[in-house]
């Protein structure tokens, strides 16, 4: 019977998927690759209708009005007046497909959108067994490609828990969970975490905590999330932010903000449910694709060997050699937990000698992570697109 659905499900795929599919890979930042088993392409038909890919593939990847999409549109043979193509596009914006801002305002406008960070995030109390079971697939298969990359910038970095730093001098805003928060645009919200969501869906839940609003947004990004009036999604100050990000310092999370200087979004994450830790522990060396600037460090002299720091490390980076507690720094990615739970005060949290600073905002994040994808000449051709009002 699965193989003769999955038949028919390969029959009823319309070409307009395979070419968003495409679209979406070719042109966005963080691209969306084929898959051995068009798993991609299942995806994409499981969320949009023909009618709404047709339309997707025509949108740009910098946000444009309406007019400009529909004489787009008209030029290329689909024929539908402005205020049905605004609803479609609404549509699709509410459902987490396109990006759309200033959607109650004449001004509107509306881009692509990337599957992660992007599409799969979007889906986030709306996740059918179906899509879960293909977004799982995917992440595991021809997505993680995307994400490991050396000289790539990533999407994300590890920040420190506050008591890892305890007593530091100096420490960057940026490293700073306190300072992050404290100069984050308004409004701040959080909602439920996709990642967690797809887990319990699948029948293999958090091992570490039954949390699960634990998704942080601020400013644009979390207005975004509070329009579309997604359920779990709610507005709360920056004193209940930093009481949460202290509940998730003791139960051990990971966070990772928007690899930014001003971060739209932070994850708060762990190695059993994110999708992003998880494909990165499936690699011998994953500390160096994660952008962080410390490392951990134990002092045996001060080490009792009681294991605690092994059983809470979410990257596998900690385990005993001759009752020792030791860190494998190809695997550490500074996050600062082992820190947080070491009763002996044996772990040391170090600045790395090479300190990388974040791009200045989320705009010249993506510019580094498309020159870097498109190199010198591609760059050149996407430039001279934007310049002669093309589709980007």
């Amino acid at each position: 019977m699965s193989i003769f659905r999955d038949l028919q499900m390969n029959i009823m795929i319309d070409k307009v998927y395979y070419q968003l599919r495409k679209e979406i890979d070719e042109r966005m930042p963080v691209g969306m690759p084929p898959g051995d088993d068009d798993a991609a392409v299942r995806i994409l038909a499981s969320l949009f209708t023909p009618e709404e890919a047709g339309i997707a593939i025509h949108l740009s990847i910098l946000p444009e009005r309406i007019k400009k999409i529909h004489r787009r549109l008209k030029k290329n043979g689909l024929r539908i007046n402005e205020p049905a193509l605004r609803e479609v596009l609404d549509s699709m914006v509410t459902k987490g497909l396109i990006m759309g801002d200033d959607l109650e305002s004449d001004n509107v406008r509306y881009s692509l959108a990337q599957f992660a960070v992007g599409i799969y995030e979007f889906q986030v109390n709306r996740q059918t067994p179906e899509f879960a079971q293909l977004a799982e697939a995917y992440h595991n298969e021809a997505l993680a490609s995307e994400f490991f990359h050396e000289k790539r910038p990533v999407q994300l970095r590890t920040v420190p828990v506050n008591a890892a730093l305890t007593g530091k001098k100096n420490i960057a805003t940026y490293d700073d969970i306190g300072s992050i928060i404290a100069g984050a645009d308004e409004p701040i919200a959080v909602m439920d975490c996709v990642c967690k969501e797809t887990r319990d869906i699948l029948k293999e839940p958090c091992r570490l905590s039954d949390v699960r609003s634990n998704c942080i947004m601020f400013g644009d990004t979390a207005r975004f999330f509070l329009e579309r009036k997604v359920p779990s999604a709610r507005r709360v100050s920056r004193d209940e932010l930093l009481r949460m990000i202290d509940t998730f310092r003791k139960i051990g999370f990971i966070l990772q903000p928007a690899n930014n200087r001003k971060p739209g979004f932070l994850c708060v994450c762990c190695g059993c449910c994110c999708n992003v830790i998880r494909g990165y522990k499936r690699l011998p060396r994953p500390s160096q694709y994660f952008q962080s600037n410390y490392y951990a460090e134990i002092v045996p002299s001060l080490c009792n060997g009681c294991g605690r720091c092994v059983t809470r490390c979410q990257m596998d980076a900690i385990s005993l050699v001759n009752e020792k507690g030791a860190v494998d720094l190809d695997r550490c990615i500074g996050c600062g937990n082992c820190v947080e739970f070491c009763k002996k005060n044996a772990i040391i949290l170090h600045e790395k000698e090479k300190k990388k600073r974040p791009p200045r905002n989320s705009r010249h994040l993506y510019t580094k992570i498309l020159f870097n994808k498109k190199g010198f000449v591609g760059t050149v051709a996407t430039v001279l697109k934007l310049m002669s009002g093309r589709k980007v």
